[in-house]
């Protein structure tokens, strides 16, 4: 009598579990190789930044004018930039003009001025003129104006100048931003840090994000110092509401006075 073996050709459980074993040790490795790889984006981007605003604090006071950093979260970009006039900063202080609303309000100056002397403006410059104009009307010009800083020895060797942009194909992004002169943070549009010839600058928080990890860059008031730290900060107003004698200048949001 001939006894027949059957011979199967499909896969133990063990050697199924061996297979999934392999399979979840490789996804293993290549997730920690990509987060790898996406910090170093993000160490790189929060460094960089870090050293343009130290670099914006030193140019004030080479030159002897105020200085910004300006952000725009929506597009990811940063950039240097040199302000002649007024040094003091208005609460909430829109970063650009409203031309419209000024225009408006030169128009409505122009209607009540019309009673008055044809002289009454005619001294100083026609930009001084125009304001006074628009000060008739109740309304306020920007007393400073900010461009891109020109500095073909400290630029960027490329040519892009202090013009700078995260990697935001990698998945880099600015979170949030904290300055002195805002009442809340910033995590759209356009904001700026002021930095100013004596030295001092606003105090402000950068938080810069993959996705996962977060870096923070740390701006302080009475020195202009920026300090670079890993990960967010657990209390942003900590530094905020701090003045130069280490003691809150006032009582946290939400708090009673």
């Amino acid at each position: 009598m001939t006894t027949r073996r059957h011979h199967h050709s499909g896969m133990t459980v063990l050697e199924i579990m061996i297979v999934l074993a392999i399979i979840g040790a490789g996804a293993m490795l290549v997730n920690r190789g990509f987060r790898s790889l996406t910090r170093a984006d993000l160490v790189e981007n929060a460094t960089e930044l870090a050293t343009v605003m130290k670099r914006a604090s030193m140019l004030s006071i080479e030159h002897g004018q105020m200085h910004r950093v300006l952000f725009d979260v929506d597009k990811q970009l940063y950039i240097v930039e040199q302000c002649e006039g007024a040094a003091s900063i208005m609460r909430n202080e829109a970063v650009r003009p409203d031309e419209d609303e000024t225009k408006r309000a030169q128009e409505r100056g122009q209607t009540r001025m019309q009673n008055l002397p044809a002289d009454a403006f005619a001294g100083g410059d026609p930009e001084g003129a125009a304001k006074r104009v628009t000060a008739l009307a109740g309304a306020h010009i920007a007393d400073k104006v900010c461009a891109p800083v020109q500095d073909t020895v400290t630029g960027d060797a490329t040519g892009k100048g202090w013009n700078r942009a995260l990697r935001a194909d990698k998945g880099i992004k600015f979170k949030a931003i904290w300055v002195q002169h805002m009442e809340h943070e910033t995590s759209k549009g356009q904001v700026a840090i002021y930095f100013f010839p004596q030295g001092q600058a606003e105090k402000a928080v950068v938080t810069m994000t993959d996705g996962t990890e977060s870096f923070s860059v740390l701006v302080y008031g009475l020195t202009g110092r920026v300090e670079l730290r890993d990960g967010e900060l657990q209390d942003v107003d900590e530094h905020m509401l701090r003045n130069v004698m280490g003691d809150h200048d006032k009582k946290p949001r939400g708090e009673e006075p």
